[in-house]
This record gives structure tokens, C-alpha cells and sequence, in this order.
């Protein structure tokens, strides 16, 4: 059995944490979420327009007559960002009003995608401090109630809040994404999506939308849909487009509002004749996944800056949003920082050598902490610091696509036997030692202690007990007579992928499996993936602290395609899957459907892992990975402990320091 040496890297690592100010912080507490009105935002009161303040460059618009004043361009109720508003004041303990001012430099290496900006770009409607599922309070919906029984959700928006072109936004907003988008079978065959279904089920009873004003509406739901305000904050992953679309721009291409024979430029342009429905959503509707596609270049939007026209090809360039909604305590409209550009490079790799020579001023999609020693040692040349903190997802997941079509490997794959089997063959202390330096954890929730105990003769013994006993001239293991082997394609998204898969190829040998690992590009593996071409794969999962993707049916997007796409659609396309996995879909409806936090939320969270841990539909490498962020030395308002991406999501309230 081969072993990593890791006891130079571990020395290393501990001068990097003294560096850091002490062993990392140990994670948070496992306190109750509750999905209820939270109270009162931390004591700050909203300016009046008297007080407020904008960038420079802003003010000159307004003196020159091209912007209207700062007072008409704010909501009614502008959102006040002070400490322990977007990030726990324990994990911002510095938390400070800002200075306008800068470009912040990023890099992506993925064309038309920047994971980084999309998170400091995303607004959901409503938020949680530190992307927790607890403390739930409104962020571009102004506020919310709920109904004794949890069926009743009544929402008031800000009164006028505006579009990035200064239209204002209302409840047409509202109404038009509900009728127009999710009630047009051409756009969305299955109607609204699962999220709006009782029980964030696929097959649940719509939402009723009933419009109270124009910025008073409620959704109803037939039946108690305790995890719904989770489900539209940060959990959720969607922003505000799940429910609010610019309504004044879009029905130029909807025929509801405007004739095809009118959008006959447009579609010729795109190689359609009267598909107008593919014109809509695949070029003119941008939900907040497209943020840095370069096709949004100008569309409304509610986030911090608003993408413009680079001037040279390979360059995102994100401007201030004059009309944003949320100012600080003083006064001061955000953002602060002036500017976002991101380059495009090759790949990860290069990603992290912008960041040595001090090209980057915030990272966190693309680093890794087997990078750590090397960025303390480049941090004072390249004028950034390395925060450790904790992941929101562990990386390293094996997925095994149960339904890739092709008999064998189904009739093998499908076989829990063979799970358990790989899972006791993967000797995660050498995986936690070697790429993650000990920072994190044996899969105790999600495989728990039985599963994950490194075991080769117990391995060996399942295997043979499949009928998985003849092995060729290399010891590999045979089935039916033919050599028998896993192809494992990632697409790097993070940069310890290629590391542990390398190592659990290497691991599996010795139980007579093959598994061949290849690096693929990234969309070529989202296009694989969505067609149900991957044997195998790496990839994030959530941590437990969201819990979706170890008991709900994202984890099968990866683990059988075919069976997610029955449970999306209802049973239209796809493959209906066995009792086992239906179990998983009761599971989850009842979990979503009762309140966050509540006894029966807990007990059927703990059902949820058993169910996970009896019949391992994905294999967990490692669980609480930390990871390090970079940020600019003289970058402030960045998160010290919590969820790294916590300070993505409040980028607005970053600055740098003169």
C-alpha cells in the first residue's frame, strides 16, 4: 500500500496557522434553523435622503442632469447593512463602514463563466446572516408573514425600488414571471417550478399567486410548506429571478404582449424562424445563473454592479449599479468598491498564478488548500492575505451514475454491495492527511462509521460475495468474463479534484477495481452530464449544514440522471426509479414541508441521513473541509470564520483601505 508523506507539509501548516492567528476556528454550533420572521435587523436606522451619500462618480451624473438625485433612485425603504446584517458580527468582528473607491480583480478560467463575481452578484429574495437557514429577514423583498399553519406567505416589496435603467419594480414584475413565464407551456412545459409546489415537490400542488397591490402579494400553498422561506433564501441557490423578472423588457419577445411578426430580426439573428420560446430563454431572459454570461451585457438587474461592454475579448467588466438598494449605517449607497474585472485564463492552475503575482484581489472558487504554503509564502510579494475558513461544500463526492446506459455497469453500480464495497476500499485518513492537511473530517453524517472505516479485506469479501471473483493478468477484477472498469470524468472544478481522485484510483486497486480518471472541460462535462453520458464522477456536495444534497434529488442529478429527470418531471421523461430512491423523494417532501428547526424537522433530518448512510447513493470522500480564501491586504469587511462564500454574497459591503 503506498503512503503519502505529509509530516514536512503538516510542519508548514502549522507555521501557516500561527500565521493566521491560531488553529482554525472550530465550526459553528449545530443551533436549530427556523424558518419564521426574523426579528428586527441589528438597530440602524435608514438615512434620509438629506444624509445619504454616493461614489463620486455618481454624484457628477447627478450634477451633470444624466442621473436622477440619490433620493429618487432608492427605495422607499433602502436595506441598511450594518454589523451582523449579512455576516455574523463573531465572524466580522471589525465590521466597518467603507470607503468608495477601486477595482476588484478576480480571474476565471471557464468562457462566459465566473464563479466568484456570480456569488458577489447574487441577490436572493430574502437572506440569512452568514447563508445560514436561521435568522431569515428580507433582502430584496422588503419583508414577510406567515400564516399559523404555514400554507399563507404574504410579502411586501420595496416600495420604489428600481431596475439597473431606473424602471421601477412592482408586483407586474411579480405577476408577469408567474403567468407569463411559468404559466407559458412553451417556456415551462411542467408549469411553476418545484420550489413553488407544496413540499418543494416535483408532483405537489402549485402555489396560488394572488396580487394584493403594487407591492403586496401572498403565495398560498394547498398544504403546510414549513421550508418554503428557506427554500427562497440562500438554500435555495436561486435569486431573485425565481420570482421577479423585468417584466418591461421581456414582453418585447413574449407574444402575449408583442406579435412574432415583430420579433422577426431578432429571431433571423439567432437562426430560428418563429421559436420565439428559444429566443425568450436561451437570449433574452438572463436569471441570475447568467450574470457573467456576455449575452446579459445591459440587462436590468437588482445586484451590486451591472456587467458592461469590455474592450477586449476575454474580460468581464462589472460597473456600480447607480439604482442599488442597500446603503450603510451612515448613510453611504453601496457597493463600495467602483469595479469588478475578470480575466479569463486557461484553467485553475493559472487561476492561482494571477494570485501569486498579486493579479487577484478576491479568491475562493479556485483555491485549494494543498496551495496554502505556497500562498503564505508569495502573500507580502502579491500584497494579498490567506484566510482559512470553512467550505460550504466538500469537493471530493464520487458519484456513480446508476442508470448510464449500459447493462453491466448498471447491474454492478445499482448493487449496494458494490457501493460499500468502494467506499471501504478508499482510505480517507491518508486523503485527509495528504491533500487536505488534516483539516477535515471522516464522513461520519453521510456515510457514517461503519461505511467509511478503511477495510480492504471487508472490501474484498462484498465483491467476491457479487460474483466479481475472476481478475485478469493484472488483477483486475472481471464481469462476465470481460474486464471490468470505472471511467471517472471531472471537469476540475476545484483544484484537490484531480488530487483525490488520482489517489482513490490509486486506492482502488487494491480491491481489483479500474478506475480511470480523465479531466475533461467543464462544459464539455455539464453537456455530458445533462445528456446522462458520465460513468462516473467527482464533484461538490453541500456540507451538512444545508443538507440538500445528501438527502434530496440534487444528489441524484450526479448519481442517476435518468431517475432525477422522472422526478423532475413528473414521470414525463426520465426512468421511474426503484422504491429505494422513491423513499428519498418522501423523505425530502415531508422534511420541506415542515418547519425548519421544529421536532419533526429534526427527527425526519436524522431519517434523511440514515436513509443516506443505509444505501450511500453517492460516496462521501471527506466532510467540514476548510479551504483558504484570498482577499487584498488592504481588502475589509471580509469574513474571518463562517462559510467562505458568506463573503461573496456580501460583496457590496467589501472595500479597500487607502
Amino acid at each position: 500500500m503506498r503512503k503519502v508523506t505529509v509530516a514536512s507539509l503538516l510542519v508548514i501548516l502549522a507555521l501557516v496557522l500561527a500565521a493566521c492567528g491560531g488553529a482554525p476556528a472550530a465550526p459553528p454550533a449545530d443551533a436549530p434553523a427556523v424558518d419564521a420572521p426574523a426579528a428586527e435587523a441589528p438597530a440602524a436606522a435608514a438615512p434620509s435622503g438629506e444624509m445619504a451619500m454616493e461614489a463620486p462618480s455618481l454624484a457628477e451624473a447627478v450634477a451633470a442632469g444624466t442621473l436622477p438625485p440619490l433620493e429618487d433612485r432608492l427605495p422607499k425603504v433602502p436595506f441598511v447593512v450594518g454589523p451582523g446584517v449579512l455576516l455574523s458580527e463573531a465572524n466580522v468582528p471589525n465590521w466597518a463602514p467603507g470607503q468608495y473607491g477601486g477595482t476588484m480583480n478576480s480571474a476565471h478560467s471557464v468562457a462566459d463563466w465566473s464563479p466568484d463575481v456570480f456569488v458577489m452578484m447574487n441577490e436572493p429574495l430574502l437572506q440569512a446572516p452568514d447563508l445560514s437557514v436561521q435568522g431569515i429577514q428580507g433582502n430584496v423583498l422588503e419583508s414577510f408573514e406567515v400564516s399559523d399553519d404555514n400554507t399563507v406567505f404574504t410579502f411586501k416589496m420595496r416600495e420604489g425600488l428600481k431596475w439597473s435603467d431606473g424602471e421601477p419594480v412592482t408586483t407586474e414584475d411579480v405577476r408577469f414571471t408567474w403567468e407569463n413565464i411559468y404559466g407559458n407551456e412553451k417556456l415551462f412545459a411542467t408549469g411553476v417550478p418545484a420550489r413553488f409546489r407544496t413540499g418543494y415537490d416535483p408532483a405537489g400542488d402549485p402555489m396560488t399567486l394572488d396580487i394584493m397591490d403594487d407591492y403586496n402579494f401572498t403565495l398560498t400553498s394547498t398544504g403546510p410548506y414549513g421550508g418554503f422561506l428557506r427554500n427562497i433564501t440562500i438554500e435555495g441557490w436561486n435569486g431573485y429571478t425565481e420570482l421577479i423578472n423585468p417584466a418591461h423588457v421581456l414582453k418585447q419577445w413574449h407574444p402575449d404582449f408583442t406579435p412574432i411578426e415583430d420579433m422577426k430580426a431578432d429571431l433571423e439573428a439567432n437562426n430560428l424562424t418563429d421559436e420565439w420560446w428559444q429566443l425568450f430563454s436561451q437570449q433574452k431572459r438572463c436569471q441570475s445563473w447568467d450574470v457573467t454570461r456576455a449575452r446579459c451585457i445591459g440587462y436590468p438587474t437588482l445586484t451590486p454592479w451591472i456587467s458592461v461592454q469590455p474592450e477586449s475579448p476575454g474580460i468581464m467588466v462589472f460597473e456600480r449599479n447607480p439604482y442599488y438598494f442597500k446603503v450603510d449605517t451612515e448613510g453611504k449607497q453601496l457597493p463600495y468598491i467602483d469595479k469588478i474585472v475578470s480575466v479569463q485564463v486557461e484553467d485553475v492552475e493559472m487561476v492561482n498564478q494571477r494570485v501569486l503575482s498579486g493579479d487577484v484581489d478576491f479568491l475562493r472558487e479556485s483555491t485549494a488548500l494543498i496551495k496554502v504554503p505556497l500562498y503564505k509564502e508569495n502573500e507580502e510579494k502579491g500584497g494579498f492575505r490567506t484566510v482559512l475558513t470553512d467550505m460550504h461544500v466538500d469537493s471530493s463526492m464520487l458519484y456513480l451514475n446508476q442508470t448510464f446506459n449500459d447493462e453491466t455497469w448498471r447491474k454492478v453500480a445499482q448493487d449496494i454491495r458494490f457501493r460499500k464495497a468502494l467506499s471501504h476500499a478508499i482510505d480517507r485518513q491518508e486523503i485527509i492527511d495528504s491533500v487536505y492537511y488534516g483539516l477535515a473530517e471522516m464522513p461520519m453524517v453521510s456515510v457514517g462509521e461503519e461505511n467509511s472505516t478503511y477495510d480492504v479485506d471487508a472490501a474484498n469479501a462484498l465483491l467476491d460475495e457479487m460474483g466479481m471473483t475472476e481478475r485478469d493478468a493484472n488483477g483486475m477484477r472481471m464481469v462476465d468474463g470481460k474486464p471490468f472498469s470505472i471511467l471517472l470524468e471531472h471537469g476540475a472544478h476545484a483544484p484537490d479534484l484531480e488530487s483525490v481522485a488520482e489517489l482513490v484510483s490509486e486506492q482502488l486497486k487494491d480491491v481489483g477495481i479500474d478506475l480511470q480518471v480523465k479531466r475533461i472541460d467543464p462544459q464539455l462535462w455539464d453537456q455530458r452530464n445533462l445528456a446522462n453520458e458520465l460513468q462516473a464522477t467527482m464533484f461538490w456536495g453541500h456540507d451538512q449544514g444545508w443538507d440538500s444534497d445528501y438527502t434530496g434529488s440534487d444528489s441524484f442529478n450526479r448519481t442517476a440522471r435518468a431517475w432525477h429527470l422522472w422526478h423532475q418531471t413528473n414521470g414525463a421523461e426520465g426512468e421511474e426509479p426503484p422504491q429505494w430512491v422513491k423513499d428519498m423523494y418522501a423523505l425530502d417532501v415531508a422534511r420541506w414541508s415542515s418547519v425548519s428547526g421544529s421536532d419533526e424537522f429534526n427527527q425526519l433530518k436524522e431519517d434523511s441521513f440514515a436513509w443516506v448512510r443505509e444505501n450511500l447513493p453517492a460516496i462521501t470522500i471527506v466532510e467540514k473541509v476548510k479551504y483558504p480564501m484570498i482577499a487584498a491586504a488592504n481588502l475589509r469587511n471580509v469574513a474571518e470564520g463562517g462559510y467562505a462564500i458568506a463573503s461573496n454574497f456580501a460583496g457590496e459591503q467589501l472595500w479597500f483601505e487607502q
